[in-house]
This record gives C-alpha cells, sequence and structure tokens, in this order.
C-alpha cells in the first residue's frame, strides 16, 4: 500500500514543493525589492499597499509559470532549459502586473517595479536549484524513486532505457529486463516473462514498460490482470517510432498509453450521476420512440413470420443473467444463441431487419433494460452466456461494470470481427469511465447513426 501510494503522491508532493519554493523566493524578491528601493533614497508608498497586491500577482505567476511547463519534468529536465524558461516567465508576468497597474489605474513605483524583476529572476532561479538539489539529495538516499522494470530487452526495449537513464535524477530507475526471446549480456535480464509476479513482489517494482511489439495483446492484458494486486503501474509503448527517432522525453514517457491494473471502482458520485442520467433519458427516449413502436412490430409481422420482439438471455454486471430486449431482425429459423451476423447481406437477416440494424432502431427497446437497471446507456456490451463461459481472466473485467446500450466498441470497433474479440475497448473503457467519456460516446453513437453506420 505505501508502495502505491508513492507511486500516485510522488509527482503531486514534487509539484507542491516546487510552488511553496516559488512562493517563499517570489516573497523574499518582493521584500529585497522594496526595501532596496528605499535605500536607494526614495520613498515608496506603504508596505502594506504592496502587500495586498502580492496574492494577486503570485497567483499570476503560477498560472504563469504553469503553461510555461516549469512545473513539469521535462522543462526541468536541464538546469539552462529551466533557467531561461524562468527569465521569459518571469519577464511576461512583470508586463501583466505593469498591464493590470495601469488598468486599474493603480499607482505604483516603477523603480520597484524593476527591482523586483531583477531579484525575481535571480532569487526564483536560486528557489529553483536549491530545489534540484534537495531532489538530488533524497533520491540519493533512496527517497522518492521509480523503481521500472521493463519487458522487451530487443532494440525497442534497450533504446528505451537509454531515453529513460537521462531522467535519473528525477528518480527514475531502471531495475531490470524480463524477455522470453532474448539472451543479451548487454542488459540486467531478471529471467522471462513468466517470472513477473516474482520479479515485481521481490524487487518492489512501480512501473513495468511493455516495450516488446511483438507480443500479442491478449497476452499483454491477461498478464496484467494478473498482476491485478501488486500496486504495480503497467505502460504500453503503442508506438516505438518517438524512440527509435530519439526524440522521448519525459513527458511523453508519462503520457504513453498505459493500463493501471489496480482495481478501478467508479466513484459514488459519478455512479449516482450516471444512474440519474440513465432513468432521465431512458425515459425521454421512450417517450419518444413510443409512437413509432408499434409502426416497426407492423412492418417486421408483415415483412416475415414470428414474434416482432425478440428476447435473449446475456449476461450483465457480476456475471448475472437477465433477458435483453431487441426488435426482432433475423428471420425465425435462426437459431436463437448462433453468432451475430458478421456482414450486411448475411442471409438471415430480414429485410426490415436490415434496415433496423443499420439504423440501430433494433436496439431501442433495450431501454427498458436501462430503465430497470439491468443495463446503462454506455458500457460494454451485453454478451451471450456460451461465451462468457470461455472468457479468460482478463476478459471476465468487462462484467465488472453494467453492460451498456453503446459503448467504445461500436464507435471504434471493428464491426467485421465478433464482439468478443473487441473486448479490448472495453477494457480501456472500464479503466477509464467518466462522465465526459460517456457524454462522448453517446455523442458519437448518435452520429454514426445519423450516418448510418449502424450494426450489421
Amino acid at each position: 500500500m505505501q508502495n502505491f501510494l508513492r507511486l500516485i503522491n510522488q509527482k503531486k508532493l514534487s509539484i507542491l514543493m516546487l510552488v511553496l519554493s516559488d512562493l517563499v523566493f517570489f516573497m523574499l524578491s518582493f521584500l529585497a525589492a522594496y526595501y532596496s528601493r528605499n535605500l536607494l533614497g526614495e520613498n515608496i508608498q506603504d508596505f502594506s499597499i504592496y502587500l495586498t497586491a502580492m496574492p494577486v500577482a503570485f497567483l499570476i505567476l503560477v498560472v504563469v509559470f504553469y503553461f510555461f511547463g516549469l512545473y513539469e519534468q521535462k522543462i526541468r529536465l536541464e538546469s539552462t532549459s529551466e533557467i531561461f524558461t524562468v527569465i521569459k516567465a518571469v519577464l511576461l508576468v512583470a508586463v501583466m502586473l505593469m498591464a493590470g497597474s495601469f488598468l486599474y489605474k493603480y499607482d505604483y513605483s516603477r523603480g520597484f517595479v524593476l527591482i523586483f524583476i531583477g531579484f525575481g529572476l535571480l532569487f526564483l532561479n536560486i528557489g529553483r536549484y536549491l530545489n534540484r538539489i534537495w531532489r538530488k539529495y533524497l533520491i540519493s538516499k533512496g527517497k522518492g524513486l521509480h523503481r521500472i522494470l521493463i519487458i522487451g530487452a530487443g532494440k525497442p526495449g534497450r533504446r528505451l532505457a537509454k531515453q529513460i537513464e537521462k531522467y535519473k535524477d528525477f528518480g527514475y530507475q531502471i531495475v531490470g529486463f524480463l524477455d522470453d526471446n532474448v539472451k543479451n549480456s548487454k542488459v540486467k535480464l531478471l529471467g522471462t516473462v513468466r517470472r513477473l509476479a516474482t520479479v515485481i513482489k521481490n524487487e518492489r517494482i512501480d512501473i513495468v514498460y511493455v516495450s516488446d511489439p511483438t507480443m500479442p495483446h491478449e497476452k499483454m492484458l491477461e498478464m496484467m490482470t494478473e498482476c491485478g494486486n501488486l500496486n504495480v503501474k503497467f505502460k504500453l509503448v503503442s508506438s516505438l517510432y518517438e524512440i527509435l527517432a530519439g526524440n522521448i522525453d519525459i513527458s511523453e514517457i508519462e503520457g504513453i498509453p498505459s493500463i493501471d491494473v489496480k482495481p478501478q471502482r467508479a466513484n459514488i458520485f459519478y455512479r449516482l450521476i450516471k444512474r440519474i442520467l440513465d432513468i432521465l433519458l431512458s425515459l425521454i427516449g421512450l417517450i419518444i420512440i413510443i409512437p413509432f413502436w408499434l409502426f416497426i412490430v407492423i412492418l417486421i409481422r408483415l415483412d416475415s413470420k414470428g414474434a416482432a420482439h425478440f428476447i435473449h438471455t446475456r449476461v450483465g454486471k457480476n456475471g448475472s443473467e437477465f433477458q435483453l430486449y431487441k426488435f426482432r431482425t433475423m428471420k425465425k429459423s435462426a437459431g436463437s444463441y448462433e453468432t451475430a451476423p458478421l456482414k450486411a447481406k448475411d442471409k438471415r437477416i430480414t429485410r426490415v431487419g436490415r434496415f433496423l440494424r443499420k439504423t440501430s432502431l433494433d436496439e431501442l427497446p433495450q431501454l427498458i433494460n436501462v430503465l430497470k437497471g439491468e443495463m446503462s446507456l454506455v458500457g460494454p456490451r451485453p454478451e451471450m452466456p456460451f461465451i462468457v463461459k470461455k472468457y479468460s481472466k482478463w476478459q471476465r473485467k468487462r462484467l465488472e461494470v453494467k453492460p451498456g446500450l453503446t459503448g467504445l466498441w461500436q464507435i471504434l470497433g471493428r464491426k467485421d470481427l465478433p464482439l468478443h474479440e473487441n473486448i479490448e475497448y472495453d477494457f480501456y473503457y472500464i479503466q477509464n469511465q467518466s462522465l465526459l467519456l460517456d457524454f462522448v460516446i453517446l455523442i458519437k453513437t448518435v452520429w454514426a447513426v445519423i450516418k448510418g453506420k449502424g450494426a450489421f
């Protein structure tokens, strides 16, 4: 637990220390400028007048520093780069303060401002320098380390290691490599990938980079799921071009698409708001489609024999089964639990059914499932029981949330593949679920339906 908390809070703590350092040396600059101006023989406004403006001035400085990247590691990597960036940021802050004083007709000493800029350039850089020394000292004592394991000891893995080595002053420490194939004496091999869990425990690993481009996605996800209780963060190198080109930096390393296999549970606020929206939007949807419901039923019955509605057993959250409602789109002779059509010209689909599937109108009765709480508007699509029985351990993660009327697979996945072969999209959704993501998926689903890109 302590390792996990350290991994989560370390970056925030580092930023907080920088902000506090900037505050201290910002105030020192102010005090030095005020008393220096008085020592030069000119009495300026009372100390309290300038002091009341300091909180606003410091807030402006923090915002400017943030947009100049001075709280990001990539800017702070090289001391010279950080110094010049601080100079540019402080000059901009000075311009903004003078502009604000002019607009608000605030009387101030020009001499004080110039001296304040000079001391600010000096003291803020001194503060950053001392912060750098303090950080190096802590790292030398083994504090604040990111212990890294790289899976893949081939060229991509070794080049990634060289890039990460540049950031050792920020606590990035490569412990070793795991690889099933490479036998390279130039790197520290800790064994094969099968030893992953053991190595993570024994070496107190914080981050695992998967840089083996030949490893199947299924194996990656299975591997991460098996280590789900070890409080380790996985980062997948999805594109190795930046590494091979040699222009990767620490922010890009932090931004590599990653899946944190720590059990992700949406907070109660998100779940409450999502349920309220499910009820409201499904009620509105049902009210809107009621006039068309009977018309669709008549068309289905006229087009082919059989009931207009199709009730199907599906697997929901935590493996519970429920009855899913749809408009029937396939012929009566089609088996209830056959694999879903992968082509629009599947002979099992009726003429009306083809239109319903293309426009996704066949899914609208599932608004009843949403209203009942068996489904949500957004989530992984519910699968048939006989397919769920074949799920591997990592595939069963999609059962951790309610199934949805639509999801990432519908807007991003390949429709020429069966649902159970697009589970990676569901895995991503579960790990990153949020109201914003749900909203984006709903909007894109509506747009896909309007463009006629429904299911087959």
